[in-house]
């Protein structure tokens, strides 16, 4: 625990709250927090320090976005809260000369186990237990998503790069085509001109190198900054990575040389005649296909349009560089849409598991039917279910203990949890010693089917249950988790109708989570006013809704990540219309000459990047389905350790379709205008 800012420790009557926390709190340092006592009384403490606990979020099922306001007083101070001054909390560090590799999952594990036998051998019942390795930080997970959505985004940003490269040298050597010829005429070999043009492109990258490398490394500080300070994360300085130069290095030489070798190639090519004459800004580029044949015959359409389109296909070559660059921004633009709508699915699964309005726990069991009874009393209150709740030791064959596992026992015929099945079936009125488990049981036993029996730890006493089917909640951050009915699990923790935990649900369907809220106070004023002590109380939604701000960190980040490849794309088609334009002056110029406007060589010029915007939009939307299934599942494996199902949204689609026009329009405007300002003489004066 470090100390942000303020004083540490705090004495009597004051606290320190966890500065990742401290925004959800309407109080800066020097104010004072107002706490509710058991009793009803209010205290307040002066809030004097912040402080970065990164230990936050490390259990538990919506991680650190779903973590309580953590706060730290002076033991002195427990008494006047009207709290026990006893420890139900142990931070245990393991001793690195314990034999083998110090904080190994397995050692620690085996350390633990070691643990709570000896507590429980001394009469001291552990209700729960996890390790984690000192160098294994809790949000990890967030991290894992981050770091492999990028690397995806920067392999396809300097792929489209290498594109963009690619169109700029083919309308530099076309520009340059008169130079070429001079340079053979004096007798320059073609492979002298590549070298020349090979070591321009190095000496670009050079530069290119020595202005990024210095920013990119400033970006990603504070980019890192921004993003961990979301998860309860510190940067540890800035400082430069010399993997990340050097990669940035190699990106820079090799990446241009290897986009640009072909279009030198080709550059080089041409003989000293053609090249003196202009030969590839004024020879058609073929002969006329298929292609143009068909559009002459193409009754019915304008002929402005009838040009633009075979204008789009002159160069096919130029044509399918630009289609890959913009289709392949268009693709991860919806691919970044179609994995939140997944990931939103796929945290709406986990809400099935808790559909209760508002979750209730006492600091103590109640008799079921009281609770009931007084709660039912309430008008927006429809139904209170008490489930039962316990902590469990896994036995594992071979005697040794396996980790803890949580036990949740809904009442017979509960309609408080819809769970997604992998294999065997939920649990029926009347199933004893049966439990159905998720399927992260099988990473400590792999051998573990439907039928089988696992041995466990209940309330001191070892007992056997059947294995009778399996669940998916959230991949590995719930943990080991198991179902039992409610009445097995209360005889074995001597609870029978009585419990401290309970699900309310409400008279008016489908309340929102404010009204989720008011409706939590209500029973909270309630049963305050009866005497009982309640524990915590929150609205059903907290859950997905805390969870679904962490995911929409992500997402957020995605877009912008993909906003900035589809610039990429747009670069690209303005460099490739503006190609177009420079090799048809002399077209242009004809065309001048018998009556074109300049509204309608605009118009011309404007169709060619819509119809190209047009054909990337078609092809980025088939792209995105294997792209889209790709980013999900790569996401959703870091966040949850499993892959989800892949799906589908036109949303996507249809806002690219907006955006891709825009930037079609937006691309070939300036060219557009370059056009339509060339006079008759400008043209005939162009080389």
């Amino acid at each position: 625990m470090n100390l942000v800012d303020g004083v540490w420790p705090p004495t009597k009557r004051q606290i320190v709250i966890d500065a990742a926390k401290a925004n959800e709190l309407p109080v800066g340092l020097g104010g004072s927090i107002e706490i509710e006592l058991p009793s009803g009384k209010r205290r307040k403490l002066e809030l004097v320090g912040l402080s970065n606990d990164q230990t936050i979020g490390s259990v538990g099922v919506g991680g650190y976005f779903l973590a309580p306001i953590t706060g730290y007083i002076a033991e002195d101070t427990l008494a006047w809260l009207e709290l026990p001054a006893t420890n139900n909390h142990l931070l245990i560090t393991a001793d690195h000369d314990i034999g083998e590799i110090c904080c190994s999952e397995v050692t620690l594990l085996r350390l633990s186990n070691q643990i709570r036998d000896e507590l429980e051998n001394n009469g001291i019942y552990v209700f729960s237990s996890f390790t984690r390795a000192s160098n294994n930080h809790p949000n990890r997970i967030y991290v894992r998503a981050i770091a492999s959505v990028l690397f995806l985004l920067g392999f396809l940003v300097v792929f489209l790069s290498g594109f963009l490269i690619t169109n700029t040298l083919q309308a530099l050597l076309s520009q340059q085509i008169r130079q070429i010829g001079i340079m053979k005429t004096i007798g320059g070999r073609r492979n002298q001109i590549g070298v020349i043009y090979m070591v321009l492109i190095f000496l670009y990258g050079v530069i290119a190198f020595s202005i990024a490398m210095p920013l990119a490394a400033k970006f990603a500080y504070m980019l890192a900054e921004d993003l961990t300070s979301k998860i309860n994360m510190q940067v540890q300085g800035f400082r430069y990575v010399p993997f990340s130069i050097l990669l940035q290095l190699i990106i820079a030489l090799i990446i241009p040389q290897a986009a640009g070798y072909l279009p030198i190639l080709q550059g080089t090519r041409i003989s000293t005649i053609e090249a003196l004459n202009g030969y590839s800004r004024t020879k058609p580029p073929e002969a006329k296909s298929w292609l143009d044949r068909f559009f002459i015959k193409v009754k019915g359409l304008p002929r402005p349009f009838i040009l633009s389109l075979r204008n789009t296909f002159r160069r096919k070559g130029r044509l399918a560089l630009t289609l890959i660059t913009l289709s392949l921004a268009g693709a991860i633009f919806i691919a970044t849409l179609n994995s939140e709508r997944s990931l939103s699915l796929y945290i709406d699964q986990i809400g099935h598991y808790f559909l209760a309005d508002v979750n209730l726990t006492f600091s103590k069991s109640y008799r079921i039917k009281d609770v009931q009874r007084t709660l039912l009393e309430i008008p927006d209150v429809a139904g209170v279910e008490g489930w039962g709740i316990a902590s469990a030791e896994i036995i594992l064959p071979d005697g040794s203990g396996g980790g803890t596992t949580s036990f949740l026992a809904p009442p017979e015929n509960s309609s408080l949890v819809q769970a997604s099945m992998l294999e065997g079936r939920w649990l029926l009125p009347g199933d004893d010693h049966a439990i159905v488990v998720n399927d992260l049981y099988r990473d400590i036993l792999p051998e573990l089917k439907v039928g089988d029996e696992v041995t466990f730890k209940i309330a001191g006493k070892e007992t056997n249950l059947r294995v009778i089917g399996f669940f998916q909640l959230a991949g590995r951050i719930g943990g080991k988790l198991a179902y039992t009915t409610y009445e097995y699990l209360s005889r074995e923790i001597n609870q029978v109708n009585r419990t401290s935990t309970y699900r309310i649900t409400a008279s008016q369907p489908n309340l929102n989570l404010e009204q989720q809220k008011d409706l939590a106070l209500q029973i909270e004023t309630k049963l305050k006013a009866l005497g009982y002590e309640i524990s915590e109380i929150n609205a059903g939604l907290a859950l997905t809704d805390t969870t679904s701000d962490g995911l929409n960190i992500l997402t957020s980040f995605l877009l912008i990540m993909s906003s900035l490849v589809a610039i990429v794309g747009s670069i690209g088609l303005t460099g490739t219309m503006s190609l177009n334009v420079l090799e048809r002056t002399r077209e242009i110029g004809i065309m001048r000459a018998i009556g074109a406007t300049d509204k309608m060589l605009t118009r011309l010029v404007l169709g060619e990047g819509m119809i190209i915007g047009m054909m990337s939009w078609v092809l980025g939307s088939l792209i995105s389905f294997p792209i889209s299934s790709m980013m999900s599942n790569a996401i959703n494996y870091s966040l949850f350790g499993v892959t989800t199902k892949f799906t589908f949204t036109p949303i996507g689609i249809l806002l690219w379709l907006i955006i891709v026009l825009i930037l079609s329009m937006l691309a070939s405007l300036g060219p557009a205008r370059n056009a339509s300002r060339l006079t008759i003489r400008e043209v005939l004066a162009y080389e």
